[in-house]
């Protein structure tokens, strides 16, 4: 239809129309992909009766009442619903995006939608401009680009984290690109990049970076470590410097001392036999050669001479109570600090104890007693400590507590000698008084023969001359007469067992105690031996054996005692526990011998009786020979005609007859597989027990096996071949036993299990024998079937040579003629021909790298598998590396370096593989990573040479530039003799001839000119001792710096020293002694060094620190020697004076002999007649007289347990001290013992036993000392502790002896009481034969007649009768399982406990088991099988024992656990044999019942040949006639039929990529599952693939490349099993995936090469388009040299003829301009504070600029760059400074890497400052001639200078002045400096004083002198 007008009429009214409607355009999807459709539409729907669609300015359609029109470019692709507007648009193109309107007229509407079309992104690909970079240097910058798609938008990662821009990380070019600027080691990656549009998004490969970083993180460890408290090394210590750093690579090491370089570069250091000038600086220089940077750690070695003597002395008086003294420590060797100990432990200051400030004095003031002890000193320094000998410091005092040690006893006739003592120092003087009446002086006091007059008080007193103190102490004295006799005598009847018996001791003399002994051990009361209240009588108050012995009493008191001679104790007893020792059992014509014996005293008479008649007398009785009427029971009876006793003891004899045969027999049938088999013991003799066993072992019954009762039969229920062996039975009785011969069990069953050994898989041409062999008594026979024809008989079946026609099935059937039997077995041959070659062959062009490469592997014969290896190691695939799917070829998608290597294929079957030859791989590549080798730094004169080296295949070429100009070919450049205009930047150019490459590395060479002088000289006048001093270091050559070290160590500016702005001048503001030592300056450059000779300083001083050694003590008579030394420069003279009065000159003062007048001060006066200075020091000398005389007395009474008593120290002499001891060792007070205050009298408050011993006393001044004789002490006490030694227990008939003892000294008396009422005296008392009424307490009572006081100690004693029967009976019914069953214990005597035992083991109450109250009943409550066995019971008292014969228990039950043993599952045409066995006591009977109907009866029953129908259950009932119960067991058998086929087969199409595919599984037989496999692994359903329900068919949903491999099924019943012959399954697919391997950026000059690769079966063809114009076919294509024209992009086609289906990829290929120059400019001349601005001057294109400072990047946030900002490519100092100083690049990059600039070096200009005139300030006339003054100042470049002389100018310029010594000359010199860059000036003013007389010249002479000196000075300059 063709209306115009009324189309051109619809568009203007549309034009017109205003959208009110609201509605809005809906697309289907939104983005859409290239080729999608899209249907537009209207929401909500309304249908458009006219209107149009438009896409931008152009309509799609236009619709009308009754049509529409659609625009000729969309007819074809659009589609319009009239009814709901809708629009629908097909195979859409990226042109489609835009706006797309609907307008309407009627009704009037308008909606709009923008739709984005784009392309899906496909081959993500990352490049990087370079992988190996330098730290902070270098800039990575990373292009992703994709093949295809559009809308894109990027995401960076590194590793997992995504990557943010910051300042050094930029994205660029819509994020496509990454820079990181100045990368850091953390900034290795991995790094990808993630593209995403609306449709698609994609992952690039990752790309890591090798960043070379450091030095950084130095460390340096020092070895051996400092000695814990010492903080240098002694001299001739070995040190180890290790140094180490974080780097890569790896850094070379260099070493300097004090700033010199040492000729070692190892990591290690090692300092051997250090000296102390080997102290100072240490520094460790670390560079890496490829970041070319450096760091360093330094470190300080301190090497010290250690301490040589160390001594303690007194300064001045002797140590004196409450006054001041004072120790002096004196060291020889260097001394940091000084410690003071006494008695070991460091001493703390108080106000009493202080130091001197150097702490070589200590003063304590006032002393102590507290402050005595040992004392030493001890010195320390850096590296070494010694201590001082011992100063004993002993403190004068006293007298304090006077002692008087002597006895406080004494005996008449005797004389007695008391000594005085008291504490003090010096020693006391003393005085005696008797009853307060003075008798003697002296410490010591003899009495005459004492009488009972000479009982009193006695006081000594004792007075110290001295201090003119006394003190006083008393003693009293006992006196009494000696003991002179003590006798033991019996009192009453002799000693019998039991009864009370008593001793008593007879004396003469005064007693205080008398002790008892018993076999010379002491006698103490118990509860069977009593003593009398005065300890005379010992009474056993019941005597027993135990009381023999020997008694002695021993008589006391405390000046004497005396023990008696031994009385002999024997008691008479028994008959006691009679003893029968005999056999118990004996054989029948055998004789017996029994023994009787019993305790008697005296000895007993023995009768015997047979079963109560009396047959013999004597101890001893044998029987005639034995029979079995000499069975019975044989009684002995011992009998005591003293005692009246007897006693009887029996014995039973059991009589038996030996064993004489025992022989195994068969019962029944012989042996069956499954059946019952029945042996049996038969046996002559009296048999016990019968055991039997196999094969020697011990046999017991199980669920197959059972024994009879009496264990003579055994029964097999089912006999089986693990019962086969050599079985025997043994009978025995006690005497004898019997084993029988071996009986051989052989079982007869099989076939079983019948196996085919031989290859499952042959080779054509082999022959194969196979070997069939079945489990079978007899032996089987054997026949052979193939493929189910028989061929053969014979357990051997050998094949003739192997064809094809020789693969299949091979069948063994095993048949026993005895048993009846038949067993089949199957074995499938494969048959297949061996591999015969393999080949790797080269596919296409040589490896290059970066490029495509290809291997393929040829191969002849059957192939089931290929695999390849690379240097002998196996090879997968990866993301650079493809298999093909039958693995023959290998292929690179872009080879590298590191696939370089020996490549191999091998190709295998089951039965032979082979292995290529090796094919080497080698990649061409290069040249990379250019590197100069060459040291940065070298001296004038030297030459140098550079190595240039790159990473290239083939080996690069080289030339050589220096400063831009060629100078050399070839990769070493060796320089000529270095000059200063050798100065300068190397580079080397490396060119690959191959490969068109080139790169280029460059050096800067620094040259320098040596140290060739140092001299220390003095600048002015001599140093003395807190003045001004100076010293300057003149050098020559290039000096860097300058360095002072003193005594070797290095020297370091402090409040008191200073160094001049250059270092050469070191000046002392006020010189003191520390200073003193030897001076050197070293002056040292990068590459050499010298080092001054010593200059020796030494400063004069003093007198100082004025001391006096000698004694501070002298004795009577003796002479002393003084000595006097002072600290002095030059040393000092001495004088002496005593007293104030001078005596002599000289350091040393000689006295005469000492007298009391000696006593007094002695000064000693030092003088310096240098200094003009003189210092004093005193020293008090005190005078003492020696000690004499030392004695111990006791004070008052002897000694009294818990009393008071005291001793005294009598002493002659000046007593300082008083040290008591006791047993040699000091005695010191404590709660109980107190000392006098001058110590010379010792009292115990409370005296002890601990207190006996032999005590001293010693006195002491600090010049002599003596210790008295020993004093023994002796303590009476008691009696105490009382003891009763008896049994207790006894048996009626014996007699007991108790022995009662006690401490006491003196010894005790002894009394006995039995129940209360006395019975005997003496320590030991007897009883008489014991009967039940001697059962009682006996009371032992002890006495001492010395101390008054008595102890009492009791003793029960039990009397028992013996126990002699025990027997185990049954009580009630026989044991049956789970009854109550009980056994009793019947005995005769007295019964403390009784014990029950099973099997000999003791037996305990359990939940089942029950003892009566007296454990005399033994109660089963529920008896089981565990409780069989031999039970025994035994009774027991104290005395006796006795155990009952074993009774045997055996419990009946069953049956129970009924087992039937059978096959569950079993093939028809076989028989089941069922074996039933049952527990039970005795043995069950059985029947057999099948389906509920009975069948058999016996324990065994067989079915005939299987058919289905015996297909059910089969029940077995077990019955025991004795306990009446039974029980039944059933078995379900099933019966089934063997498979004998499967087969894998495929359902429909071959298997296409995604598609559906499905495999069946075809079986013939009674299947129970089907297992699949896919390369012999088992396969299991997923989300791909399938199984049906009975498992038989294999469906993959899409089936995919995984797929591919050979499958098999596998169907299986219990009893067989077939698995299937392999099916290869191989997808069809492709092409996929297409990837260009090439650069994204090349330069322009430039070839590139593009490669193109896709996955496909089979593989694709390619073709290759440049903006979308065809330019080459085929997957390589290589462009010509590149232009700016080459820019665009590159598309490859990828086409599979056999899918019909292809795919693209495309490539951008950027191509930039290179950088040509790069220039560091300024804008001015450096002049410090100005400001100053370097520009970068590039040429060429450039993506960033950053700047270097000396070979590293410049850091602008530390504070020393705290000044300097970048703009744009310039770098601003505001303002300049010195510390600026260096070599400056700017470093210019792009995208193929950064271009440096040569080094501009900024020197600063600045000064002068700090001007310094050196030169005397006073000058004396005479002493010289001229005074030279010497100007410096620090300035770059040097200053000018000029003189002023009292600010008026003097002719002439120049650093130095000389002036003629004179009094006109004196005044102010004025220094000007002036800088001619800088044009600043600064001066300095020294005044010169001039001292003595001259006839001065005028001032025009004196100029004309000066210029005369500066000409001559400048001459000499």
């Amino acid at each position: 239809m063709d209306h115009p007008l009324v189309l051109v009429l619809i568009l203007v009214l549309l034009n017109f129309n205003t959208d009110v409607s609201g509605q809005v355009v809906v697309p289907s999807m939104n983005p859409l992909a290239v080729g999608s459709n899209v249907t537009l539409n209207l929401v909500p729907e309304s249908p458009i009766n006219i209107g149009t669609w438009s896409y931008e300015t152009t309509t799609i359609v236009l619709f009308y009442p009754g049509g529409s029109i659609v625009s000729t470019s969309y007819q074809g692709r659009v589609s319009f619903n009239r009814s709901s507007a809708e629009l629908s648009i097909s195979s859409l193109q990226l042109n489609d995006s835009g706006l797309y309107t609907v307008q309407g007229m009627e009704p009037v509407l308008t909606a709009v939608v923008t739709l984005s079309v784009q392309e899906p992104i496909s081959n993500v690909t990352l490049r990087a401009n370079a992988t190996d970079l330098v730290e902070l240097n270098d800039t990575a910058i990373f292009t992703c680009s994709v093949s295809s798609g559009t809308s894109l938008s990027y995401r960076w990662m590194n590793g997992s984290s995504e990557v943010a821009a910051s300042d050094r990380v930029r994205l660029g070019v819509g994020n496509s690109t990454l820079s990181i600027v100045s990368v850091t080691r953390y900034d290795e990656g991995p790094f990808r990049c993630e593209v995403i549009n609306g449709i698609s998004n994609g992952t690039s490969q990752p790309i890591g970076l090798n960043v070379r970083y450091g030095p950084s993180n130095l460390t340096m460890m020092v070895v051996p470590e400092m000695t814990i408290g010492h903080t240098a090394y002694k001299t001739g210590s070995d040190i180890t410097l290790s140094c180490s750093a974080q780097s890569k690579p790896a850094v070379s090491y260099k070493w300097r001392f004090n700033g010199v370089f040492l000729n070692e570069q190892s990591p290690q250091l090692s300092l051997q036999n250090t000296r102390e000038n080997q102290t100072g600086s240490y520094t460790c220089l670390a560079h890496n050669n490829v970041t070319l940077r450096y760091a360093t750690m330094t470190t300080m070695i301190k090497i010290v001479e250690p301490i040589s003597a160390v001594s303690l002395n007194r300064d001045g008086k002797p140590p004196i109570l409450d006054q001041s003294f004072t120790l002096r420590c004196e060291v020889t060797g260097p001394v940091d600090y000084i410690h003071w100990l006494i008695n070991g432990q460091v001493i703390s200051l108080n106000n009493r104890t202080f130091c001197s400030t150097d702490n070589k004095t200590m003063v304590i003031n006032p002393i102590q007693f507290s402050d005595s002890g040992e004392y030493i000193c001890e010195a320390f320094n850096a590296v070494s400590n010694k201590t001082s000998m011992t100063y004993t410091l002993v403190v004068n005092y006293g007298p304090e507590m006077p002692v008087i040690t002597g006895p406080a006893l004494g005996e008449t006739g005797h004389n007695l000698t008391f000594n005085c003592s008291a504490s003090s120092q010096p020693p006391s003087q003393f005085s005696w008084f008797f009853n307060g009446s003075q008798v003697v002086t002296g410490s010591v006091y003899e009495t005459g023969p004492l009488t009972l007059a000479s009982h009193g008080g006695y006081t000594c007193m004792a007075f110290n001359n001295i201090t003119g103190r006394n003190s006083t102490v008393s003693k009293m004295l006992i006196v009494i007469e000696p003991v002179t006799m003590a006798m033991v005598k019996v009192m009453g009847a002799q000693p019998i067992a039991d009864n009370m018996f008593t001793l008593t001791c007879e004396t003469t003399g005064t007693i205080y105690s008398i002790h008892w002994m018993k076999n010379s051990w002491p006698l103490y009361a118990d509860n069977r031996t009593d003593f009398s209240m005065n300890n005379n009588t010992l009474t056993f108050n019941s005597v027993q054996d135990s009381d023999i012995g020997d008694y002695q009493c021993s008589a006391s008191n405390p000046l004497s005692n005396m023990t008696s001679s031994n009385y002999r104790l024997i008691v008479n007893y028994g008959p006691e526990m009679p003893v029968i020792t005999g056999p118990a059992l004996g054989e029948t014509g055998h004789n017996l011998t029994f023994n009787c014996s019993a305790s008697s005293q005296p000895p007993s008479q023995f009768s015997w009786f047979f079963n109560g008649s009396q047959v013999v007398t004597g101890s001893v009785y044998e029987t005639g020979p034995l029979t079995l009427a000499s069975h019975g029971e044989y009684t002995c009876m011992a009998f005591n005609n003293v005692t009246g006793r007897n006693s009887t003891v029996s014995k039973m004899l059991i009589v038996i007859e030996p064993v004489t045969m025992a022989m195994v027999k068969v019962m029944g049938a012989q042996p069956i597989a499954d059946n019952m088999f029945t042996l049996t013991c038969e046996t002559t003799g009296t048999i016990y027990s019968i055991h039997w066993m196999k094969n020697s072992w011990p046999l017991y019954a199980d669920n197959r096996t059972d024994f009879s009762m009496n264990n003579n039969t055994l029964t097999f229920n089912s006999v089986q071949d693990s019962d086969i062996g050599d079985y025997q039975c043994s009978a025995s009785n006690p005497l004898s036993n019997m084993t029988s011969s071996n009986y051989r069990l052989i079982v007869n069953y099989g076939p079983e299990m019948p196996v085919i050994t031989g290859p499952a898989l042959g080779e054509t041409g082999h022959n194969l024998t196979f070997n069939c062999s079945a489990s079978s008594q007899p032996p089987s026979q054997f026949s052979w079937f193939f493929n189910g024809s028989q061929v053969v008989t014979g357990s051997v079946y050998e094949t003739g040579p192997l064809t094809l026609a020789s693969h299949g099935e091979y069948t063994c059937m095993a048949f026993n003629n005895v048993t009846g039997r038949n067993s089949t077995v199957s074995k499938m041959l494969i048959v297949i021909e061996p591999v015969t070659m393999a080949m790797v062959k080269v596919m296409g062009a040589q490896p290059i790298a970066d490029n495509m490469f290809t291997l393929t592997c040829e191969t002849t014969g059957t192939i089931y598998s290929i695999h390849w290896m690379k240097n002998s190691w196996p090879l997968y695939a990866d993301n650079r590396t493809d298999f093909s799917i039958n693995n023959n070829t290998l292929t690179f998608n872009s080879v590298q370096h590191s696939d370089n290597g020996d490549y191999q294929c091998s190709a295998y079957n089951p039965l032979s593989n082979m292995t290529s030859t090796e094919y080497r791989l080698i990649v061409n590549y290069g040249p990379e990573r250019p590197v100069i080798m060459s040291s940065d730094i070298a001296m004038t004169g030297h030459i140098v040479t550079f190595n240039c080296s790159a990473s290239s295949q083939p080996p690069s070429q080289f030339s050589w530039f220096f400063n831009g100009s060629s100078v050399e070919t070839g990769s070493v450049y060796e320089t000529d003799p270095l000059t200063l205009a050798s100065h300068g930047e190397y580079t080397c150019v490396a060119f690959n001839n191959i490969t068109d490459r080139n790169s280029t590395a460059s050096k800067m060479l620094t040259i320098i000119a040596p140290v060739t002088m140092t001299m220390v000289k003095v600048i002015g006048a001599q140093p003395i001792l807190n003045e001004r001093f100076s010293l300057t270091c003149e050098t020559a050559g290039t000096v860097y710096s300058i360095q002072w070290m003193r005594n070797g160590w290095p020297l370091y500016a402090d409040n008191r020293t200073d160094f001049s702005m250059n270092n050469n001048t070191l000046t002392f503001n006020s010189v003191q002694d520390s200073d003193i030592g030897d001076y050197q300056c070293s002056a040292s450059n990068p590459l050499s060094n010298m080092t001054s000779s010593n200059y020796r300083l030494i400063v004069n001083y003093g007198p100082e620190v004025p001391v006096i050694t000698g004694p501070a003590l002298g004795e009577t008579g003796h002479n002393l020697t003084f000595n006097c030394s002072a600290s002095s420069q030059p040393p000092s003279q001495f004088s002496w004076f005593f007293n104030g009065s001078l005596v002599v000159t000289g350091s040393i003062y000689e006295t005469g002999p000492l007298t009391l007048a000696s006593h007094g001060e002695y000064t000693c006066m030092a003088f310096n007649n240098v200094t003009g200075r003189n210092r004093t020091v005193s020293k008090i000398l005190t005078v003492v007289e020696p000690v004499t005389m030392t004695m111990v007395k006791a004070m008052g009474s002897q000694p009294i347990l818990n009393q008071t008593f005291s001793l005294t120290c009598e002493t002659t002499g000046t007593i300082y001290s008083i040290q008591w001891m006791r047993n040699s060792w000091p005695l010191y007070a404590d709660n109980r013992t107190d000392f006098s205050i001058d110590n010379n009298t010792l009292t115990f408050n409370s005296v002890q036993h601990s207190d006996n011993g032999d005590y001293q006393c010693s006195a002491y001044n600090p010049l002599s000392n003596m210790t008295s004789t020993e004093y023994r002490l002796i303590v009476n006490y008691g009696p105490e502790r009382p003891v009763i030694m008896s049994p207790d227990i006894a048996m009626t008939g014996y007699i007991v002896t108790f022995n009662c003892t006690a401490s006491s000294q003196p010894p005790s008396q002894f009394s006995w009481f039995f129940n209360g009422s006395q019975v005997a005296a003496g320590s030991v008392y007897k009883t008489g034969p014991l009967t039940l009424a001697s059962h009682g307490e006996y009371t032992c009572v002890a006495f001492n007649n010395v101390t008054g006081r008595n102890r009492t100690v009791s003793k029960i004693l039990t009397v028992v009768e013996p126990v002699i029967m025990t027997m185990v009976k049954a009580m009630g019914s026989q044991p049956i399982l789970n009854q109550t069953f009980s056994l009793t214990c019947e005995t005769t005597g007295t019964i403390y406990s009784i014990q029950w035992m099973r099997n000999s083991w003791p037996l305990y109450a359990d939940n089942r088991t029950d003892f009566s109250i007296d454990n005399n009943t033994l109660t089963f409550n529920s008896v089981q099988h565990s409780d069989n066995g031999d039970y025994q019971c035994s009774a027991y008292n104290p005395l006796s024992n006795m155990t009952s014969t074993e009774y045997r228990l055996i419990v009946n039950y069953g049956p129970e656990r009924p087992v039937i043993m059978s096959p569950d599952i079993a093939m028809t045409g076989y028989i089941v044999t069922f074996n039933c066995t049952a527990s039970s006591q005795p043995p069950s009977q059985f029947s057999w019942f099948f389906n509920g109907s009975q069948v058999a009866a016996g324990s065994v029953y067989k079915t005939g040949p299987l058919t289905l129908a015996s297909h059910g259950e089969y029940t077995c009932v077990a019955f025991n006639n004795v306990t009446g119960r039974n029980r039944t067991v059933s078995k379900i058998l099933t019966v089934v039929e063997p498979v004998i086929m499967t087969m894998v087969k495929a359902m429909g199409s071959q298997p296409i990529l995604n598609q559906t595919f499905s495999l069946t599984c075809e079986t013939t037989g009674t299947i129970y599952s089907i297992q699949w496999m896919r390369n012999s692994w088992p396969l299991y359903a997923d989300n791909r693939t399938d199984f049906s329900i009975d498992n038989n068919t294999l469906t993959f949903n899409s089936v995919q490349h995984s797929d591919n491999g050979d499958y098999q099924c596998s169907a299986y019943n219990p009893l067989s099993n077939m698995t299937s012959t392999e099916y290869r399954l191989i997808v069809n697919y492709g092409p996929e995936r297409p990837v260009i391997m090439s650069p994204d950026i090349a330069m322009t000059g430039y070839i590139v090469t593009f490669n193109c690769t896709a996955s496909s079966q089979p593989p694709s063809q390619f073709s290759w388009f440049f903006n979308g114009s065809q330019v080459a076919a085929g997957s390589v294509y290589k462009t010509g040299p590149l232009t700016l024209a080459s820019h665009g992009e590159y598309t490859c086609v990828a086409f599979n003829n056999l899918t019909v289906r292809n795919s693209t990829v495309s490539k951008m290929l950027t191509i930039i301009e290179a950088i040509t120059s790069v220039t560091v400019k300024r804008n001015k001349l450096p002049i410090a504070s100005d400001n100053l601005t370097l520009t970068c001057d590039v040429t060429g294109h450039y993506d960033t600029i950053y700047w270097m400072k000396d070979n590293l990047s410049l850091v602008l946030n530390n504070t020393l760059n705290s000044d300097i900002t970048i703009s744009n490519n310039s770098l601003h100092f505001s303002p300049v400074k010195v510390s600026n100083d260096g070599n400056y690049q700017c470093v210019a990059t792009n995208l193929f890497g950064p271009n440096t600039s040569p080094k501009y070096q900024l020197l600063v200009n600045y000064g002068p400052k700090s001007v310094n005139i050196s030169g005397p300030v006073s000058v004396v006339i005479g002493s010289v001639t001229t005074v030279t003054l010497k100007c410096s100042a620090d300035s770059r470049p040097i200053s000018e200078y000029g003189w002023k002389f009292n600010n008026q100018s003097v002719l002439g310029t120049g650093p130095m002045i000389a002036v003629i010594a004179s009094l006109e000359n004196a005044g102010d010199y004025t220094c000007v400096a002036k800088n001619p860059v800088t044009n600043i000036s600064m001066s300095n003013t020294i005044s010169v004083d001039v001292t003595g007389h001259s006839n001065a010249p005028p001032f025009q002479a004196r100029v004309g002198l000066m210029l005369t000196a500066l000409l001559a000075l400048s001459l000499c300059l």
